[in-house]
């Protein structure tokens, strides 16, 4: 199909988790497996386990209302609620630092 699989996938049967979601387990893997600070990385999540999982890992947690109800997942601490991804833009930059990305939430 041409879908390249990305570097790192984790699942919530993965023996390496001490726990699932709402803990924040997962996305610490993550981002240990792939060498980033969670700090510096971005959640889209559309479950309140998930959205409360990339919190507590310290992400900058997007939210959206795709599966849930906004009522189920405003109060679940994500740092922007959106309706749909296409609330968010995403543009590639260079900088001296290398290739970043900067995301734009509408409201």
């Amino acid at each position: 199909m041409g879908i390249i699989p990305p570097k790192v996938t984790i699942t919530g049967d993965d023996p390496r988790l001490g726990a699932g979601k709402p803990a924040p387990d997962p996305f610490l893997l993550a981002v240990e497996c792939l060498g980033y600070q969670a700090s510096r990385c971005v959640v889209f999540e559309d479950s309140p386990s998930g959205i409360k999982a990339g919190v507590a890992a310290g992400a900058i947690v997007v939210a959206v209302c795709t599966s849930s109800l906004r009522q189920l997942i405003e109060e679940c601490g994500a740092h922007f609620v959106v309706e749909t991804l296409e609330d968010v833009r995403c543009e590639v930059m260079e900088t001296d630092e290398g290739t970043r990305l900067m995301f734009t939430v509408e409201h």
